[in-house]
């Protein structure tokens, strides 16, 4: 018999009745969760006002850096020139002339790089600069099957024969030529349906005529030969390494061409390494635009560079350096000024801050020679000038004899590229009283025409970050002010009910409040302009609550406008300037990152308090538990001495019973 059961044996449910005890006795637990939610809720609410506070200590913090009141807006008059400009930039209209745009130095490997092909041997090793593959051709209307294990030769012949007549097809000096042998009849090579590149590797194509030879020579270098083994017309190439720009790079006899070139590309040389096909050489290119080298060096035993003809040292085709231009340009008319690349730095300018980037240039032109009998210049390029145009001269090193720098020239235009120089428009129109010219000078000599490519970048106080800022700053103060009212609100209702808001018995949300509210409307000390608080500059309490209106924005723009250093000193005064004294009072309250300050601190003792009412029920609750356990041992202790007495009077009656009957 399980005497665990209420009333199994005295009919009683003693069991509902212990646990409505147990219940009666959590009385106190109740109160306590119902004490910890409070507290929990306002920590809660507490959590989020501390969140607003420490955005609004950025906020004050954004206002207390120089370098906001020293932020810069710039802008150009041209799509062509871009501008940046950091904190502190001096401000103003910069008017640029730009005569010469950089360009990159680039070696030109020596020509002829590669063998010609050898025509008796087989398509796939006969050395093609485009590798060859097999199908069909179409030539005169006639197909050819082009197999990769025929010599070029005996391909030739073919095509040859497959079109007859007059026709002939032949190799000499690395070049192919198809003739059709009579002027009436054009060649046609190739159809829609050719399945073999044949015809392309020859580089040739139709032309309207009865002839057609290779555009290029059809020998040269494959990208996926092997370096030790491509067709250098110098000789084979040893493993090993060389220099570029310094850098050191290897290679080994299982990388091809390919590789190597993809090496030489994304290596710390920067340079950009192609092979020109056409002409059968390499061609290195600087990633930096500017007059800048580009050094080279083989390192024993390697060899690449000199069988590859890039080294500009070799004695015979060797590669040639073509040197970058550098930029050209001047600022508000002033001295003309060289740029190695293409981003004006305040390196050049001495305008510190100040980032150019142009796109555009023209009205430069680069000597090439000087005509001393005939006082005609000659240009390295086309000049594009006119005659009448006026001309200054410039050169970093000695200027032609003859001409001064600081004279202003008539052209009078000759040539695409040459030209004579006048003192007056009307000579350099008429032709008469040339500039005597009496030697070419020495070294760079630039001509720069009167119509360059112009842009005037204007830099400003950045008035519309600032403005942002300090918005930001007050947008953030109303919602902290709006939360606390919202939050210790207590209001009566018609009937007299009095409601109190959640935080209303929070004395130290009041005094945030209060202090915020005294520090935002208080005289910024140490200020002897006429901009002390924020009402100096439009800001204003409405009337009503804690909150900030900008009632006037004039007085905002004209502050800003003329009295930037002003605004600046009333923000950014070391300690006392408004946004330092801001943050380091929300500092006091919420920390730098809500890790210290009064609001944290109560904070953790709110929720100390909730761990500790923790620590109370389980105390209480264990009571309850031992209560109620020594009440169920009672009733189960009844239930026994119930059951005892009822099976002895069971027994009992039994025996009564029997001596009866008997």
């Amino acid at each position: 018999m399980d005497l665990n059961v209420a009333g199994l044996a005295s009919g009683f449910d003693w069991k509902s009745m212990v646990d409505k005890l147990a219940d009666i006795e959590r009385g106190p637990q109740t109160r306590l969760r119902a004490d910890q939610t409070s507290q929990n809720s306002k920590n809660s609410l507490l959590s989020t006002l501390a969140g607003q506070l420490a955005t609004l200590e950025t906020k004050a913090e954004a206002l207390s850096k120089t370098e906001l009141f020293d932020s810069r807006s710039v802008t150009s008059s041209e799509t062509h020139t871009a501008a940046t400009a950091s904190a502190g930039t001096a401000t103003g209209d910069y008017r640029f002339e730009f005569y010469q745009m950089a360009s990159a130095s680039k070696v030109h490997g020596g020509s002829d790089t590669g063998s010609d092909v050898t025509a008796g041997n087989s398509l796939s090793t006969a050395g093609f600069s485009t590798p060859v593959t097999a199908g069909t051709i179409t030539v005169q209307g006639k197909q050819v099957t082009v197999s990769l294990s025929d010599t070029l030769t005996a391909t030739l012949a073919a095509i040859q024969t497959a079109v007859g007549g007059t026709f002939t097809a032949g190799v000499a000096n690395d070049v192919v030529t198809f003739n059709t042998g009579n002027s009436a009849t054009p060649l046609v090579l190739g159809a829609s349906t050719d399945t073999s590149n044949f015809l392309t590797a020859m580089h040739v194509t139709n032309n309207g005529t009865q002839l057609a030879s290779s555009t290029h020579k059809l020998g040269g270098i494959s990208l996926s030969d092997k370096v030790v083994e491509a067709r250098f017309r110098d000789g084979v190439a040893t493993a090993g390494s060389f220099k570029v720009n310094n850098i050191t790079l290897s290679y080994t006899s299982t990388d091809t061409i390919a590789d190597l070139l993809s090496r030489i590309n994304t290596s710390e040389a920067g340079v950009m390494a192609t092979y020109d096909p056409i002409n059968d050489r390499f061609v290195l290119s600087n990633k930096t635009d500017g007059d800048y080298g580009i050094a080279l060096e083989d390192v024993a035993p390697g060899t690449f560079l000199t069988k590859a003809r890039i080294l500009t040292t070799l004695g015979s085709n060797p590669g040639t350096l073509s040197r970058g231009k550098n930029l050209i340009y001047r600022i508000n008319e002033g001295a003309v000024t060289i740029n190695q690349g293409r981003t004006i730095t305040d390196a050049g300018t001495g305008i510190t801050g100040l980032t150019i980037k142009p796109t555009k240039a023209a009205g430069g032109a680069a000597q090439s020679a000087v005509d001393t009998a005939s006082d005609i210049i000659t240009t390295a390029e086309s000049h594009k000038f006119k005659t009448g145009e006026t001309i200054k001269v410039f050169t970093p090193a000695t200027i032609p004899g003859g001409l001064s720098s600081s004279t202003t020239y008539f052209a009078r235009v000759t040539g695409s590229n040459t030209f004579s120089l006048h003192t007056t428009e009307t000579d350099a129109t008429a032709g008469t009283n040339l500039v005597n010219l009496t030697s070419a000078g020495s070294g760079d000599v630039y001509y720069l025409g009167g119509s360059p490519v112009a842009a005037t970048v204007t830099i400003a106080a950045d008035l519309n970050k600032i403005r942002s800022a300090i918005s930001e700053f007050v947008d953030q103060y109303n919602r902290v002010q709006s939360a606390i009212a919202t939050q210790t609100k207590v209001t009566t209702n018609a009937a007299g009910k009095v409601t109190a808001g959640p935080l209303s018995n929070e004395r130290l949300v009041h005094e945030i409040g209060a202090n915020l509210r005294s520090k935002v409307n208080a005289d910024v000390s140490g200020m002897t302009g006429t901009l002390l608080r924020l009402e100096s500059i439009g800001y204003q309490g409405n009337g009503y609550d804690n909150t900030l209106t900008l009632s006037n924005g004039g007085a905002l723009d004209i502050a800003l406008r003329d009295s930037i250093g002003q605004v600046k000193a009333l923000f950014t005064t070391t300690t006392t300037g408004f946004g330092n004294f801001i943050d380091d009072y929300l500092e006091t309250v919420v920390g730098q990152s809500q890790d210290a300050g009064s609001l944290v601190d109560r904070r953790n003792n709110l929720t100390k308090t909730a761990n500790d009412i923790d620590a109370q029920i389980e105390a209480l609750e264990r009571r309850v538990q031992d209560n109620r356990q020594r009440m169920i041992s009672s009733f189960v202790s009844m239930e026994r001495a119930q059951a005892r007495i009822s099976q002895q009077m069971q027994f009992l009656n039994q025996r009564f019973n029997s001596k009866s009957t008997g």
